[in-house]
């Protein structure tokens, strides 16, 4: 059963209030201007939050689930954004940068909302 859409919403923001600014900070130097590294945090976002959310099946146990879902998260941010950064960095550079730029963000953004749940603030 999917999550309702106002659950969902709630979540990505959260989501992007914790990842954007990483993004920013992590990838803001390989771009000329400052959004874009926001830009790019938002656009892998639209696409990876709501298919985690509503096309990827959950199962028990939680934790699994978790780890298989944040480390397809994690995969295919990474390689969106190594598919951008390649012209300017090399293809070998650009999959580093986009790995480890999506596993800190998403890393964050996973603990932060586990930490806000273990709390019951979330």
């Amino acid at each position: 059963m999917s999550p309702p859409p106002g659950e969902w919403l709630a979540a990505f923001l959260f989501t992007c209030a914790i990842e954007l600014p990483i993004y920013a900070a992590l990838l803001g130097p390989h771009f000329r201007r400052k959004w874009a590294p926001v830009a790019l945090g938002l656009f892998v976002n639209l696409l990876t939050h709501p298919a985690l959310w509503y096309v990827m099946p959950r199962w028990s146990p939680y934790g699994q689930w978790l780890v298989c879902a944040e480390g397809g998260v994690v995969a295919v941010e990474a390689l969106l954004i190594a598919g951008v950064l390649a012209r300017r960095l090399g293809v070998a550079r650009a999959l580093a940068w986009g790995a480890g730029s999506s596993l800190i963000a998403n890393a964050a953004s996973t603990l932060v909302g586990l930490a806000l749940q273990r709390l019951d603030l979330m």
